[in-house]
């Protein structure tokens, strides 16, 4: 009988352990991806303004404590002055006015298998045609893991 204790109890102790071992390589990733527009020569800027027919030059540093995934850029006019801008400080708006030609737009781009860190360029032409004014510049960063940041910058697009 006494063997069958000592064989149960080490065989409790053996699932304890088993159960509250530290193993690194399965955890769980629960931090969101960083977008970094502090990097040399990111833009657009929060108030930047762009002329129609322009191209803005978007540049960005992404970063992530384990894989990166994908990013989108999504442009839509300000008119009405909603908020998401998660820049600090506030722009000077032109008067709430309603949309007759606005641009609104959504580009997603993927990232290199296996990134921690990348710097996110692109050119964006900016139409001709479409109503100047207001803008919101919105960037979402999604990790591998499905994590997701965003961040809102107000722009201008001028005549």
């Amino acid at each position: 009988m006494n063997k069958i204790k000592i064989l149960g109890s080490l065989f409790f102790i053996a699932l304890a352990f088993s159960c509250s071992s530290d193993d690194s390589s399965s955890s769980v990733d629960d931090v969101k991806p960083v977008i970094d527009t502090s990097v040399e020569g990111a833009f657009p800027t929060s108030c930047a303004t762009v002329a129609r027919g322009q191209v803005i030059n978007f540049k960005a540093l992404f970063k992530d404590n384990v894989e990166l995934g994908a990013y989108s850029i999504n442009i839509h006019n300000n008119f009405d002055h909603h908020s998401h801008d998660t820049e600090v400080g506030s722009c000077e708006f032109d008067p709430v006015k309603t949309p007759v030609n606005p641009w609104a737009a959504t580009f997603t781009y993927t990232i290199p298998e296996n990134s921690k860190e990348f710097i996110a360029e692109q050119q964006i032409t900016i139409p001709e045609d479409i109503d100047a004014g207001d803008y919101h510049f919105m960037i979402q960063l999604t990790d591998a893991q499905g994590w997701a940041t965003m961040r809102g910058i107000s722009f201008k697009i001028t005549e």
